[in-house]
């Protein structure tokens, strides 16, 4: 029997309840064994038990580097997981590899920006400031979190390409009328979308450059074209199955896990 976990913070297993019983729906039979962890007590399970693979749903790549020196597969991996989930060291991915990237800083010296935490996601801890005095009283009311400053762009919305394996499957625009976040958890309009060959192209080489199994890359549509604004890892899958129920994106997704441990 191959053993495996599906794991999550124990917040966001409230709000993904689809995507884990899905993966456990398909991930048990008579080959593979699929259980739900919490990311809490993932190390402490991982010491008592055998496991072969962790479809890891967190964000935090220091408990993926435990796992892989365990030999454990892991989706994604400990490099998608680090670059993903830290807006800064997503732009310098971006810019060493010489891809579309917003113009980012780590002060607030051009304004107005767009100000954000390097850990932020689903459009939370993101903000737009017009000076120094609003910067200041947001660093004051969130003392903790390490911020980076993106010039403000006017887009006509943005575009997610959902990467499988190295392959886009599918690209989803979203566009808000009520705020400067696009963001589909925050009330954005979401469409099917037809990228253009050079959005897919970089969106393939981000995903094997990364070497992911998958995510989402995220472009913002501007007059000059486009721009990544962000990797995410983990992706969700809801405006997926709201516009294109047909195309089963955590079965083949499960289906690569299933080919590739």
């Amino acid at each position: 029997m191959i053993s495996g976990l599906i794991v999550y913070s124990e917040y966001d297993a409230k709000c993904n309840r689809f995507f884990i019983n899905k993966c456990l729906e398909l991930l048990n039979d008579d080959v593979f064994s699929l259980k739900f962890v919490d990311e809490d007590k993932l190390t402490e399970y991982v010491a008592s038990n055998k496991i072969d693979f962790v479809i890891y749903r967190g964000r935090d790549y220091r408990l993926l580097e435990e796992l892989e020196r365990k030999g454990i597969k892991i989706f994604n991996n400990v490099l998608t997981n680090k670059i993903a989930n830290d807006k800064y060291l997503t732009y310098e991915f971006l810019k060493e590899n010489n891809l579309q990237y917003i113009d980012t800083y780590l002060d607030s010296s051009k304004f107005p920006c767009i100000m954000k935490s390097v850990s932020g996601h689903g459009g939370q801890e993101v903000f737009f400031v017009k000076d120094l005095k609003e910067v200041n009283r947001i660093k004051g009311e969130h003392p903790n979190l390490k911020f980076i400053y993106q010039e403000f762009l006017e887009n006509d919305g943005d575009v997610r390409i959902y990467m499988l394996n190295g392959e886009a499957v599918v690209a989803i625009k979203r566009k808000s009328n009520k705020d400067y976040r696009n963001n589909y958890s925050l009330g954005g309009e979401v469409e099917l979308y037809e990228p253009s060959k050079e959005m897919v192209e970089t969106a393939v080489k981000i995903a094997k450059l990364l070497k992911a199994d998958f995510i989402g890359v995220d472009f913002l549509l501007t007059k000059e074209g486009y721009k990544i604004i962000e990797i995410e890892d983990p992706v969700g899958s809801r405006m997926v199955y709201k516009l294109k129920p047909e195309l089963d994106i955590i079965k083949l997704f499960v289906n690569h896990v299933k080919k590739n441990i």
